[in-house]
């Protein structure tokens, strides 16, 4: 279906939980000012429900393949409508008529109707798939299989399974946990432990269920010794198949056949004969730490929503005027611990080529209204959702693009990115990426709550002032990491180091 449509139907159940709801709040009939302010309370809901079903992209999900992670976006979307509602309505005074129940019997019927729609869509498809396996199949071209783990890997599988139409039987499912003995992933029984192998195929054999194949859902390494040799065992004297899943996804290396020899590739490990710069991160930067960090982000970033949602919407409506459809630009970055998130930003440049094809700079791309709001750092509120899902921080090392974030400075990366930090409130974009890579080495290793309000306190005055070189913040920094052929020659003059070229070029950071 189209994403328009989609949207409609939405706020059509969004507009029928919120009829149904004022109907079993209320014990009489809806007359006179009940019914105008249940009428503008309704229109509210609408209105605020349009830009977060729009962000949070519950209109672009195909309804048959709804996943956990659709709903926690949709959960999202419902809640920031109704607080936004609800603070709406309360500043009208619209409760003195409607009960302030309301939002609570809402908010379960919005969640109900809109996650039962997706599932009943996703239910339907399934029972689709079903009776098509069950028309093309036959009992001659079934195969029985096993399947070796409890873990994610296992339950993708089999969900390709069930949705992929192929002629495979589960017949059940292997835990080395006793605890998961006789109990049930995805309706396939969990029949014993993987040692027991060969005792489990030959009671499926007395049962009727020949087993062909057995499927290693976890690293063949990681099975105790004794399931190691009970395969090996299964696969020489029973003649069954043994596959192991993380094999199928070797690509690196084609002729390795077990997963002992694969070594993870990050893409962020440093070239031979670099040394990572190692940070050692400071006491404060606790489990404590980080959880009030994370309610603090929490707090303010569902503040800057109800400050910023007006300018938001004035500013997404300039922007359309201005460089036209989108208005939200996106670059994935290498988030915390190098995971890529998609950063959110509004669009400042117009398209890449004129009407004749012919391909503009960037000083040509750029308009005044563009340039305004970067100067203002306007164009990189929409990363408030960033931070609501969790992606970004509002105080921490500023993401960079993946070409300039040098192995080197991976240490930058064990904290949450954020909308502004160390190095931005004290050059920001005059810095060199060494530089400003070191200022975040520097906050990852100190940071603190202290820190992080004196981050805060300074962003509004570089906002408000601009950007200027803090040469004893980034003195501090380079001497706290040492000496390292990184170091940009400013930063070499002021600690004292020899001259070291350094083997990155030094670029200006544009984020």
């Amino acid at each position: 279906m189209h994403c328009f449509v989609l949207l409609v139907i939405d706020l059509t159940l969004v507009g029928i939980s919120n009829i149904i709801a004022i109907l079993l709040c209320t014990d009489h009939p809806l007359t006179g000012p009940m019914l105008s302010s249940a009428m503008a309370y309704v229109a509210l809901t609408l209105t605020a429900g349009l830009p977060a079903f729009i962000l949070a992209g519950s209109n672009r999900t195909l309804w048959r393949f709804t996943s956990l992670h659709d709903c926690l976006h949709l959960l999202f979307a419902v809640t920031a409508m109704i607080v936004i509602a609800t603070v709406a309505a309360d500043a009208l005074s619209l409760f003195d008529s409607v009960p302030r129940s309301l939002p609570v019997l809402e908010y379960v019927l919005m969640i109900a109707s809109l996650v039962g729609s997706r599932a009943v869509i996703r239910l339907r498809y399934l029972r689709k798939i079903q009776r098509r396996t069950v028309e093309i199949g036959s009992v001659n071209d079934r195969e029985d299989i096993i399947i070796i783990g409890l873990n994610s890997v296992a339950e993708l599988f089999l969900r390709c399974i069930s949705e992929s139409g192929l002629q495979v039987a589960v017949a059940g499912i292997l835990s080395d946990s006793a605890r998961h003995h006789r109990r049930f992933l995805r309706s396939y029984p969990i029949l014993g432990h993987p040692a027991e192998i060969v005792r489990i195929v030959r009671d499926l054999d007395i049962h009727g269920v020949r087993i062909r194949r057995i499927v290693v859902a976890v690293p063949f390494h990681a099975l105790s010794v004794t399931a190691q040799e009970s395969l090996r065992r299964t696969e020489q004297e029973l003649n069954i198949r043994l596959d192991l899943i993380h094999d199928w996804f070797r690509l690196d290396d084609p002729a390795a056949t077990t997963l002992e020899k694969a070594e993870p590739n990050t893409g962020l490990t440093a070239p031979h004969g670099w040394l990572t710069i190692p940070v050692e991160s400071h006491p404060q930067t606790s489990r404590a730490y980080l959880l009030g960090k994370r309610c603090f982000d929490i707090t303010i970033a569902t503040l800057c929503v109800f400050a910023f949602a007006p300018l938001m919407l004035l500013l997404a409506a300039i922007v359309l005027l201005d460089v036209g459809h989108p208005i939200i630009f996106w670059q994935q970055r290498p988030g915390t611990r190098g995971r890529p998130i998609k950063v959110l930003k509004f669009r400042t440049m117009r398209s890449a080529r004129d009407a004749e094809g012919r391909r503009l700079s960037d000083a040509e791309r750029l308009s005044p209204v563009g340039l305004f709001l970067r100067r203002m750092r306007l164009d990189e509120l929409p990363q408030i959702y960033n931070v609501l899902l969790g992606q970004m921080s509002m105080i921490g090392p500023r993401p960079l693009l993946p070409i300039d974030q040098s192995p080197r400075f991976i240490g930058r990366l064990q904290m949450r990115p954020g909308l502004t930090g160390w190095a931005q409130i004290n050059g920001g974009r005059h810095l060199s990426i060494h530089d400003k890579a070191a200022l975040d080495l520097w906050y990852v290793k100190h940071a603190s709550i202290g820190i992080d309000c004196w981050i805060l306190f300074m962003t509004v005055r570089t906002v408000l002032f601009g950007e200027r070189i803090n040469r004893t913040a980034i003195r501090e920094a380079w001497r706290a990491l040492g000496p390292t052929p990184d170091a940009g020659q400013d930063a070499i003059e002021m600690i004292g180091l020899p001259p070291i070229e350094s083997p990155v070029n030094s670029t200006l950071d544009t984020a």
